[in-house]
């Protein structure tokens, strides 16, 4: 039986486990890194981490304000020294988080995906996307005509 139990109390656990040397299993929850992880469906393995290996393009789980993200690392200023900023964000996401290592909790492996899975993701979120616009447009025009005969 899955137990459900609060962020807060999760990433104590894990940074727990983490710092005693062991790897965690952590399912994904959001879609923030979609169509590479989805809510739900995938699992990463979290690992303790050498702040001198991070490097842009890997995905890290870290604290943000009051929670904890996982996201990719898409820029490193300031490599190399104890006051850098990691800068980060969601592969659906436009805006970036700007963290410190300190904020870092772990390294994160994605589980294997094919190409063929990865397209069909795609496909899947724009189809939903395409279906949604629709439905509005459609509501919309309802709402004009029955205020026209309204009228």
């Amino acid at each position: 039986m899955k137990k459900i139990i609060p962020n807060n109390e999760a990433l104590r656990i894990i940074e727990e486990s983490l710092k005693a040397g062991n790897s965690v299993h952590l399912s994904v929850k959001g879609n923030s890194m979609s169509p590479r992880l989805l809510d739900g469906k995938d699992k990463v393995f979290l690992h303790p981490f050498n702040s001198e290996n991070l490097k842009p393009g890997d995905v890290i789980l870290f604290r943000y304000k009051d929670a904890f993200l996982l996201h990719r690392i898409v820029e490193i200023r300031k490599y190399g020294r104890p006051d850098a900023n990691i800068i980060t964000r969601g592969d659906a996401l436009k805006q970036r988080e700007v963290i410190g290592y300190s904020d870092v909790v772990a390294l994160a492996d994605l589980p294997k995906i094919g190409m063929i899975k990865l397209t069909g993701r795609r496909c899947r979120i724009l189809l939903n996307r395409i279906i949604k616009h629709i439905k509005r447009r459609l509501n919309l025009n309802q709402i004009t005509l029955s205020n026209e005969t309204n009228t």
